[in-house]
């Protein structure tokens, strides 16, 4: 998973003293020593219960030097913790980075600038080392958020820290891309850019392709957009409407098997940062109409083989 999106490449050394070490172990318990290189050997614990792909690559993402991302500075503004849910034994995985800063003498946390993003893999699902599972430890201010936590994809904005941090000046002088949205000159292909999800094309401009969805432009009037039947594709549109508008939109109907993170969902980016993870509908469906921050929405379709099918209401707000 870090391959295919950065700079990264890992290779099998038992020789070397400074390394990632991942110990198979019996139980349900996965963890890492360290946050970051700490110079020698750095175990990587896999429990036998949650060897998982994407239980390994969060584990890897501590190792590179992520924090939890619900543990940020400016945590506060978008997630608030149930401490009475919390196990006792998992407190510290949700401690803001100040208490950790204070506890364990941590010297340096760096959030490069990178906007909080609920999708990142680094990110704790609604009900993570819970008491009680029927209720949450981390409630998103925005709940619709609630089953965007916990994704096991990464995010577009993980995969960019680790290219900035790793191999900054890959692409530097060899191309010249002017790649838009938050886009940049892929580091594994220096020829073409790295587009967040639902942009594609030479630039970043033009909506991804699929073989199913499109380009749709919202009129005053209610429309309704369906997923396509009997078709288990990933799709792309995006609903646009004139710059100094916005679009207003609903999510009318839905059926996804439910699962925090969400495996096969229904996203919608409606944020003016189109790099963030939109919101993932499985489990919870907003009630309520929601407006974009700018002229345009993407609506991403991911079915992953199971079934699925949404209805989206929407039109232009002047």
């Amino acid at each position: 998973m870090w391959e295919e999106s950065t700079c990264l490449r890992f290779r099998e050394n038992m020789q070397s003293r400074d390394a990632i070490r991942y110990v198979l172990e019996k139980g349900d318990s996965c963890f890492t020593e360290y946050i970051g290189r700490n110079g020698g050997h750095q175990d990587i614990i896999i429990g036998s219960e949650c060897a998982e792909e994407y239980v390994v690559a969060h584990e890897t993402g501590h190792a590179l030097g992520f924090w939890h991302t619900h543990q940020r500075p400016d945590r506060d503004r978008h997630i608030s913790i149930n401490w009475k849910n919390v196990m006792e034994e998992a407190t510290a995985s949700f401690m803001p980075f100040r208490s950790m800063l204070q506890a364990f003498g941590i010297r340096q946390v760096s959030p490069r600038r990178i906007p909080y993003d609920y999708g990142s893999l680094m990110h704790y699902h609604a009900v993570a080392h819970a008491v009680k599972v029927s209720d949450f430890t981390i409630v998103p201010k925005e709940l619709k958020y609630v089953t965007t936590m916990g994704t096991e994809k990464m995010a577009f904005l993980d995969a960019k820290v680790i290219n900035d941090i790793y191999c900054p000046n890959a692409c530097q002088g060899r191309h010249h891309l002017n790649c838009l949205a938050g886009g940049y000159p892929d580091p594994n292909n220096c020829n073409v850019c790295r587009c967040p999800e639902g942009l594609g094309g030479a630039d970043c401009s033009r909506l991804q392709p699929s073989p199913c969805g499109g380009e749709i432009h919202a009129s005053d009037q209610w429309q309704t957009l369906s997923s396509p039947q009997g078709r288990d594709v990933h799709c792309y549109w995006r609903i646009s409407v004139p710059d100094g508008s916005r679009v207003r939109f609903r999510l009318s109907d839905g059926e996804f098997p439910c699962s925090y993170g969400c495996q096969s969902y229904v996203e919608i980016k409606h944020k003016l940062d189109v790099r963030l993870t939109g919101f993932r509908s499985c489990c919870y469906r907003p009630k309520e109409d929601t407006v974009s921050e700018s002229n345009q929405i993407f609506v991403i379709y991911h079915p992953n083989g199971r079934t699925a099918r949404f209805s989206l209401r929407f039109r232009r707000q002047a």
